[in-house]
């Protein structure tokens, strides 16, 4: 199984972001969660863009199994298991235009809230409360512990920098 990690923007941060005179700097400087988003989600080519308390602004936002019991026209397994097929999957690779549907992504992806919101002509709409998987957006390998950001290219592994983290926020006894 894997677990995905993304950055929340709370609508306060967004809307100071997009009210105030400095625009991003000025987010950057009253949120440290923004501050986090905007140096991480643009351009991570590099694993020391992330700092060891940077984990403390993500939130779990969804689990892909790597195997949910699809079987492909061969008979073989459908198995999610590399972070590529997690990119591939959160990014609707097998969605089917011609039925509107994404049996792969159906299957595999679960543990997400869903939102509803009401447009400004009244129409209510439900969605999931999760962005595609983005740079800056966090894999975790649930089988051998290691947690991955998106790069620009491909992958980075941040398993310390998680990890130093977590060692960070255990209490004392």
């Amino acid at each position: 199984m894997y677990k995905v990690y993304q950055i929340r923007l709370s609508n306060e941060v967004t809307d100071y972001v997009n009210s105030n005179e400095r625009g991003h700097a000025g987010g950057e400087e009253k949120y440290p969660i923004y501050e986090t988003y905007m140096r991480l989600n643009h351009s991570m080519r590099d694993e020391n863009k992330m700092n060891n308390t940077d984990f403390e602004h993500y939130t779990n936002v969804c689990v892909v199994k790597k195997d949910a019991g699809l079987v492909d026209g061969d008979g073989n397994s459908w198995l999610v298991d590399c972070l590529e097929g997690v990119f591939a999957v959160l990014n609707g690779r097998y969605f089917d235009e011609d039925t509107g549907e994404d049996l792969v992504h159906e299957s595999h992806v679960s543990g997400y809230q869903m939102k509803t919101i009401t447009r400004k002509d009244g129409e209510k709409v439900t969605y999931r409360d999760m962005r595609s998987l983005s740079v800056g957006d966090i894999v975790e390998d649930c089988d051998n512990g290691t947690f991955h950001i998106v790069a620009s290219y491909g992958f980075q592994d941040v398993t310390s920098k998680v990890k130093n983290f977590a060692e960070s926020t255990v209490e004392v006894a």
